[in-house]
């Protein structure tokens, strides 16, 4: 019978496959229940949900090549693509992948036998083995999860580039330690993130070059003494070279370290985001409202609108963190060389690809229909002494006192003032306080104070780069908005590359089938 795409019988306890694999020659009994269960099932479906095409890919690839160098005839060749490039527009399933045939690689290895039989079968799997084969599946299909990944930053930044641009000049109180610190600009707000996520999607396009390197063509871990060509299979699939040493093609998995301390990065850029607009939903702060699309309900409390898609934007960055660590551990203390324990590396990584994906995904939907509270914002940023800074700022530079002097006028008045935010600072107060630390007033006039007060003033009087000041942050758009574009075009570079590839490839399986001189760069 076939159950989950597996062909199956009954064996004692357990349901398996008919036939064990015949690479299992040198071991006397087929794999034993748990073994199935728990280390060749997992894997098999991970790859079933992952790698299917590009092991079909990967087989096609080198195929062309054993043909390009006369390893096999071109009828040997053309026979075994004539039946594996029709499997592309097969489901897995149709296979029959089964634990007892261990892992991908040889469950495949396995169907092609039964089907072209071992002569020509065996002969496709000349010069490589599954040490090569497996990592450069995974590298693939790595690869095709990072496209989605690039796609949805890339949309996330351009989401706030437009809300910066929409909301430019609207006042919002700025946070240090949650408490009031100085007026900012949504638009200032929005730009941190853009910048901090541009941050993170240069990292990300930097990883792919550590990624898109092909192990193809390693073997076992010492390569071999068939004149295989490696570049050529990697330009077929679309890498930008080798990893030259063999051994370190087979062992190295550092690349996925690299891509999970990045999503963590990422991770934590979101989550943060999510928590500043979690607090500005509260109704404490009431600066924001989220769609309804993007809310939950309560079960008893019929007046509770809960921010859905903001709180597991938050906890999933832990997940990202997590999957660092998974791998660093599956890692640490493996020799440097091709083992088991490196398979334990993708459960972890997969999740986080789906993790981050989701992430991306619910902050873009969030931000699509999000609502803004601008008078309650601006009033707020007018009553919670964020301007204080300002008047420190001024007192140094009209009355030529230092800034530390300045701060403790400032800080005396505040902490006379007591707890009443509702309460401002007169200039009668700050005279008194100046006169407790200088020995005499301030020079200031009650229209310099009175001109002191607007959090609109305090942002209109900043003067250095990167400041809430509309000119400043007008320059950080167009800046951020080139960051973007240099952005989507390494990504489109990336998308390109592999087009090319594609093209690449099927025009060298139309020389083989036509029967053709191969010619290649």
């Amino acid at each position: 019978m076939v159950e989950g795409g597996l062909l199956m019988r009954k064996q004692g306890s357990g349901t398996y496959v008919t036939q064990p694999a015949y690479s299992r020659n040198r071991l006397s009994t087929q794999p034993s229940d748990s073994v199935c269960k728990y280390i060749y099932m997992p894997i098999l479906q991970d790859d079933m949900e992952h790698s299917y095409q590009n092991l079909l890919l990967t087989h096609i690839s080198h195929i062309l090549m054993l043909c390009e160098q006369k390893l096999i005839s071109q009828e040997d060749g053309k026979n075994a693509l004539d039946f594996i490039v029709p499997l592309m527009d097969m489901h897995p399933q149709t296979i029959g992948f089964n634990p007892l045939n261990e892992d991908y690689f040889l469950n495949f290895e396995q169907y092609l036998i039964s089907h072209l039989g071992i002569d020509l079968a065996g002969k496709i799997y000349t010069g490589r083995s599954r040490n090569d084969m497996t990592p450069t599946v995974m590298r693939m299909s790595i690869r095709d999860s990072m496209l989605a990944v690039y796609e949805r930053l890339l949309a996330l930044i351009r989401r706030l580039l437009a809300l910066a641009e929409e909301n430019q000049g609207r006042i919002i109180t700025g946070y240090t330690h949650c408490m009031p610190a100085q007026p900012i600009t949504l638009d200032h707000y929005f730009l941190a993130i853009a910048e901090a996520l541009v941050r993170d999607m240069d990292r990300l396009l930097s990883a792919y070059q550590n990624l898109n390197r092909s192990p193809l063509g390693a073997c076992a871990m010492a390569g071999t003494s068939f004149p295989i060509n490696r570049e050529y299979t990697a330009q077929l699939l679309g890498f930008d070279g080798i990893i030259t040493n063999t051994l370190d093609a087979v062992a190295t998995r550092d690349y996925l370290l690299e891509l999970a301390a990045d999503f963590s990065t990422l991770g934590s850029t979101l989550s943060r985001f999510a928590q500043d607009l979690y607090l500005w939903s509260t109704a404490e702060f009431n600066y924001v409202s989220f769609s309804d699309a993007y809310s939950c309900c309560s079960s008893i409390m019929p007046q509770k609108k809960n921010p859905l898609s903001i709180e597991h934007i938050k906890s999933k960055s832990s997940h990202l963190t997590s999957t660092y660590l998974d791998i660093a551990m599956c890692l640490k203390g493996t020799s440097y060389g091709h083992c088991r324990d490196l398979f334990e590396c993708m459960p972890p990584f997969w999740d986080a690809v789906e993790q981050v994906t989701g992430m991306l995904e619910l902050s873009i939907g969030t931000l699509q229909d999000i609502t803004f509270h601008y008078d309650r914002m601006e009033f707020t940023a007018s009553m919670n002494d964020s301007i204080l800074t300002d008047m420190a700022d001024f007192l140094v530079q009209k009355d030529r006192i230092p800034f530390r002097s300045a701060h403790n006028i400032i800080a005396s008045a505040v902490r006379a003032q007591g707890d009443n935010p509702s309460s401002k600072i007169t200039l009668k107060q700050l005279n008194k306080s100046s006169k407790q630390h200088l020995g005499h007033d301030t020079t200031l006039t009650e229209s310099e104070w009175a001109s002191l007060q607007s959090p609109r003033s305090s942002v209109a009087n900043k003067r250095s780069e990167g400041s809430p000041a509309q000119s400043s942050c007008r320059k950080m758009l167009l800046s951020l908005r080139m960051a973007a574009d240099r952005c989507n075009e390494q990504y489109n570079k990336i998308i390109n590359s592999l087009q090319l590839a594609e093209q690449f490839r099927k025009e060298q399986i139309d020389v083989l089938k036509n029967g053709t001189h191969f010619e290649h760069n």
